[in-house]
């Protein structure tokens, strides 16, 4: 499935919600990137309302540290018992904690940014009878940031793994189409920030790594409470063994656990590695004798 069957999965599958809209063609009344007209037929019931039209832009925004945007339009009438306000809060719940993985695609999640109340008129009886609402998220995209080995990012994945076997780590463990964030499932993501070369010798060129390190979960005792471990373990290790067995110092470790753990991350951490200059040259075999009996 693509973000945008994904996204319709969320809603339509869920009861809450979809219990006060109307149907169309015997399916839920959610539509992208628009509805049906009202005089065309499948409508369920006496009404086209309530129902709900979204659409996403994936137009990055820095200040926000969003990949895109998606707005949710719900329609009610005012002359209807089940108002805008009654259905906007399941519209969260669908798309809150909760992490999808389109097809070919990089996972995404959604954080609520606002909510705007409208209403249309009707300009032949200059009244209003449809009311709404439009829901906005901001959409974070969490890739797979493996550059080539050693690899920081991988390394730190695996660790964190080995420390926390029940955590699902991206990147690193098998992720499904849709996985929800709970208490009993926190997942956490590494990113690579910077990478800055700190010095350089004959052999070894020297890089410190910058990561940020997420822990998703909406309990915030465990969240805090597997930040505050991972960044303990390394404290204490105080370096964290790569994929080609040589070591990666920390020489920087930074916890806050006030911040955003969906855009900014709980722990920072800085990493000293070297790059070899020159591979090990194997033996090469030079003269080969054979006996036979």
């Amino acid at each position: 499935m693509n973000l945008s069957e994904l996204i319709y999965k969320r809603f339509s599958e869920s009861e809450k919600l979809t219990r006060h809209l109307t149907t169309f063609g015997g399916k839920p009344a959610v539509f992208s990137p628009e509805a049906p007209l009202d005089n065309q037929s499948g409508w369920g019931g006496e009404t086209q309302y309530p129902r709900m039209v979204y659409d996403f832009d994936m137009q990055a925004n820095e200040e926000r540290n969003s990949i895109g945007t998606l707005s949710v339009s719900l329609l009610c009438q005012n002359t209807a018992d089940v108002v805008p306000e009654q259905i906007e809060p399941e519209i969260r719940k669908c798309l809150r904690d909760v992490i999808l993985m389109p097809e070919g695609e990089t996972p995404y999640c959604f954080a609520w940014a606002r909510t705007d109340s409208f209403t249309i008129e009707d300009k032949t009886q200059n009244t209003y009878l449809t009311i709404g609402c439009e829901v906005r998220f901001d959409i974070m995209e969490y890739p797979s940031l493996e550059t080539s080995d050693p690899d920081p990012v991988v390394a730190v994945n695996k660790y964190i793994k080995e420390l926390f076997p029940e955590c699902l780590v991206m990147g690193y463990d098998r992720m499904g189409e849709v996985t929800e964030i709970s208490a009993k499932n926190p997942v956490v993501y590494c990113r690579l920030v910077t990478v800055d070369k700190a010095e350089e010798t004959n052999n070894v060129a020297w890089m410190d790594g910058k990561l940020a390190v997420h822990v998703l979960c909406p309990d915030t005792a465990t969240r805090v409470k597997i930040a505050t471990a991972i960044t303990n373990q390394m404290s204490l290790d105080g370096e964290i063994i790569m994929l080609d067995y040589s070591p990666m110092t920390i020489r920087r470790l930074q916890a806050n656990y006030k911040s955003d753990y969906l855009k900014i991350g709980q722990i920072t951490v800085t990493g000293h590695y070297g790059l070899l200059r020159y591979k090990a040259k194997p033996h090469t075999l030079q003269q080969a004798h054979a006996n036979y009996v």
